[in-house]
């Protein structure tokens, strides 16, 4: 039982050095996320980028189709519903997106409103919300313009800023000056 006992105080022994040197190379480890927040990349032992601050992305809010519903008549007359879809080309997750959508026909009267409230939109995708019923009997002409009422990453960071209008597709948006 003693050549074993001293076996093992031999063993950690042994270990003693290593253990002190990796106590002393810790401190070390907290650099490099304090340097990834300085926004200075970290590069590993090997030349490879461990971490990179990458810059963000737009948030895209387009009306690329717009349909006419309704059968034309007194009961059921005809109404525009524009397809409102927000594509995430950010890096972070967008957690909320409201948008408010003033729509206007081509004489510059009002065609309605509506507002769309996205979640959780990961990133590299797009989400659609359908059915807003305007006040117009045809989509041709209308325009459309986007105010943000909120917008915030996963983060926590406004993303207000980085949501724009697409100028393009069934109804063309401009996003309202602030």
């Amino acid at each position: 039982m003693q050549t074993d006992f001293r076996r093992f105080s031999g063993f950690c022994g042994a270990l003693a050095p290593l253990l002190a040197l990796m106590l002393a190379l810790l401190p070390g480890v907290g650099s490099a996320a304090d340097a990834a927040a300085d926004g200075e990349p970290t590069i590993d032992k090997y030349g490879r980028e461990v971490t990179k601050p990458r810059a963000r992305g737009p948030v895209l809010v387009s009306i690329p189709v717009a349909y006419v519903f309704g059968l034309g008549s007194e009961r059921s007359p005809l109404y525009c519903s524009p397809s409102v879809r927000a594509a995430n080309a950010s890096n972070a997750v967008i957690e909320e997106l409201v948008l408010g959508l003033t729509y206007r026909t081509a004489a510059g009267h009002s065609a309605g409103s509506s507002t769309s409230r996205f979640t959780n939109i990961k990133v590299k995708r797009i989400e659609s919300h359908f059915f807003n019923q305007l006040e117009a009997s045809n989509c041709t002409g209308l325009s459309g313009e986007l105010t943000v009422v909120r917008c915030v990453y996963s983060t926590g960071e406004d993303c207000s800023g980085d949501v724009e209008a697409v100028g393009f597709g069934a109804i063309p948006l401009r996003l309202k000056p602030r």
